[in-house]
């Protein structure tokens, strides 16, 4: 179902790696045949900072290493490993659906000429919050007037798994223990857009995948990801990418 990039294919011991930096909230892309990307996998599992979950469905491992923010802890703050098959006992049973809904993202995206590396981040991130068992990060420097680390992870992991869901931004508010208002402050700050404007960015980020790796209708993709009505999703895609949903999808091909 699943293929990775020419340049990220993997062999059975060496799975291609996203390496996401928790204080730039970015991630990079390398191939699994680059020196030491063994070694990174067994100290990972070493100190028991791995986390290993299978994909039936999936055909190459892929390895995501979350390197803290702090230079002092310079072997990451952990990782997460997806399998095709289980070589041991640490690997996890079934999944919940947001973690295995997040991860085909992870490989669509990666499936690319050109993935989309601010999305790869964003999935990368969610998934760290709602896997059961991942270590926890050591958290960055909060920026002044902006989200706690904990918060700004529970606020993403909130809203990526209601992509294809309407509610109010108070829902996200309440699940990190503040007000509306000062919620919202907070996540402008941290995140550099208002909470509305950030999920919008990620409904039209998901719907490029979902366009660019599914022949679904364009009324099924705008349910996807949220939108009550197709034109509203066009209008909304339109103003965001520069094309309608249509002709971007023509273009992507």
């Amino acid at each position: 179902m699943y293929r990775l990039d020419a340049a990220l294919r993997t062999s059975e011991r060496r799975p291609a790696t996203v390496i996401v930096d928790l204080g730039q909230r970015s991630a990079a892309l390398e191939p699994g045949d680059r020196p030491g990307a063994e070694n990174l996998l067994e100290n990972l599992r070493g100190r028991a900072a791995l986390t290993e979950i299978v994909l039936d469905d999936a055909n190459n491992d892929l390895l995501l290493v979350y390197r803290a923010a702090r230079a002092a802890d310079a072997e990451g703050a952990g990782g997460i490993l997806f399998r095709r098959h289980c070589a041991g006992d640490p690997c996890t049973g079934e999944q919940p659906s947001a973690v295995r809904s997040l991860a085909s993202i992870l490989y669509d995206s990666l499936r690319t000429d050109t993935p989309n590396t601010p999305l790869v981040a964003h999935v990368a991130l969610a998934l760290r919050a709602i896997v059961p068992g991942t270590p926890a990060p050591v958290d960055p420097v909060i920026t002044r007037g902006g989200l706690a680390s904990w918060q700004e992870r529970r606020a993403v992991a909130y809203m990526e798994e209601r992509l294809d869901q309407s509610f109010p931004v108070s829902a996200v508010a309440d699940a990190c223990g503040l007000s509306v208002n000062h919620f919202s402050r907070a996540f402008r700050r941290s995140m550099g857009k208002p909470p509305h404007r950030w999920l919008l960015d990620r409904r039209i980020e998901r719907a490029q995948a979902l366009l660019r790796s599914s022949d679904m209708s364009l009324a099924d993709v705008a349910l996807a990801c949220g939108f009550a009505e197709q034109s509203h999703f066009t209008r909304v895609f339109t103003r965001t990418v520069g094309l309608p949903p249509g002709a971007w999808r023509r273009t992507a091909d």
